[in-house]
């Protein structure tokens, strides 16, 4: 009798298999909770439009508001037409490959587990990890030092899209009372002041000229409106010494009772002071005194997170891959068939949603993020 069979180099089955490392992946990145369609006010924003046709660049154009007293009464209104001005924002999409060696039939036969699956499942964990860091360091601005990032080497720029440092309105060292980096000292950590300080910094971005930041949305979910502030796991513990046991159970207590708590965006967030949502998240930036490290006035230094709402967008690039998923998996072989390669690809872009008057991004500002440096205490 004739047998079908559904051999692992299936369409069919890598089909299947792309669609379990997409769900897994996704389930395991941190920043899923914190993302959501364009026109939503979370964090991170996907931009679909290069999932609908052949392109791999994608521009968005942001209006500034109008400023200036109106014209009153008799006044000529000839002379006094105002014109609209924008700003824009690029970025472009590309490959982000991986591939796992299975080994041969008898590496099989020597397990009582099954490679392939393991491998799959090792895949996921890999591209969860990828998405976390790169929007973490898109964020940022910088790769920084330290094991934080595990995936990527001190001195990597950004691919395709090259990470942008923060301009000077959006960059906090400290509480706002240290004027540079260098002038940093060990202990400028953080505490509540900062996070008063950054919320007041937010309020006062009223934008309307091309050198004045715009004003940064607060991240909107079930009814509230809040800021997220992500924390290394030393600033947490900074934050938790400074307002002491009471103080921190009060915080918690904040959480739970504020508007919104019950969406995703709340769920592992550790506090809440005024209208920011504090959290820890172990992928995190730092930098020290060395020339790679930033040339900072204390070796040990945390560029935390405050995010409002649009601050990161992230680009898929799905229609020449494999039933449209944002992972594709393939396999291939070695040594003329006898190993096993499974190979996963991503095709992606991360970026800030800095926005320039000449499209250059040097020239322009961030947009719903401030990046904020603090001191730490090192951990034993």
């Amino acid at each position: 009798m004739a047998r079908t069979q559904v051999l692992p180099t299936d369409p069919a089955a890598l089909k299947l298999w792309s669609a379990k490392v997409a769900i897994d992946s996704k389930k395991k990145t941190y920043f899923d909770k914190m993302s959501g369609n364009e026109g939503s006010y979370m964090p991170v924003i996907m931009k679909t439009d290069l999932e609908k046709g052949p392109a791999d660049e994608v521009t968005t154009t942001l209006v500034a508001k109008l400023r200036g007293k109106p014209v009153e009464g008799q006044e000529k209104l000839a002379g006094r037409v105002q014109r609209l001005t924008w700003a824009t924002h690029k970025m472009r999409i590309d490959k982000h490959r991986q591939a796992v060696n299975v080994g041969d039939v008898m590496d099989q036969k020597r397990v009582n587990w099954s490679i392939p699956e393991q491998a799959r499942d090792r895949l996921s964990d890999y591209m969860a990890e990828v998405y976390d860091e790169q929007i973490t360091m898109t964020a940022a601005g910088a790769r920084g030092i330290g094991d934080e990032i595990q995936h990527y080497p001190v001195g990597y720029g950004g691919f395709p899209n090259a990470f942008v440092a923060p301009d000077s309105q959006h960059l906090m060292f400290f509480d706002g009372s240290r004027a540079n980096a260098g002038a940093m000292t060990s202990g400028d950590k953080l505490g509540t002041n900062v996070l008063d300080r950054l919320v007041l910094r937010a309020k006062k971005q009223i934008g309307g000229q091309p050198n004045r930041a715009v004003r940064m949305e607060q991240i909107r979910v079930d009814g509230g409106k809040h800021f997220v502030y992500l924390a290394a796991p030393e600033s947490m513990y900074d934050i938790r010494r400074e307002v002491g046991d009471a103080g921190w159970l009060t915080l918690e207590k904040a959480k739970i009772t504020a508007e919104g708590s019950k969406s995703p965006i709340f769920t592992g967030g550790k506090a809440y002071y005024n209208g920011v949502l504090l959290d820890e998240t172990q992928t995190c930036v730092k930098f020290d005194t060395t020339a790679a490290g930033g040339s900072y006035g204390t070796p040990l230094i945390a560029r935390n997170l405050f995010l409002g709402a649009n601050a990161v967008a992230v680009a898929h690039g799905t229609k020449s891959q494999r039933g449209g998923m944002k992972y594709e998996l393939t396999e291939d072989d070695e040594d003329y068939g006898e190993e096993g390669v499974i190979i996963v690809r991503m095709i992606a872009g991360f970026s800030k949603c800095r926005y320039s008057p000449d499209g250059n991004p040097a020239n322009g500002l961030d947009f719903g993020l401030i990046a904020n440096d603090v001191a730490y205490t090192a951990s034993a």
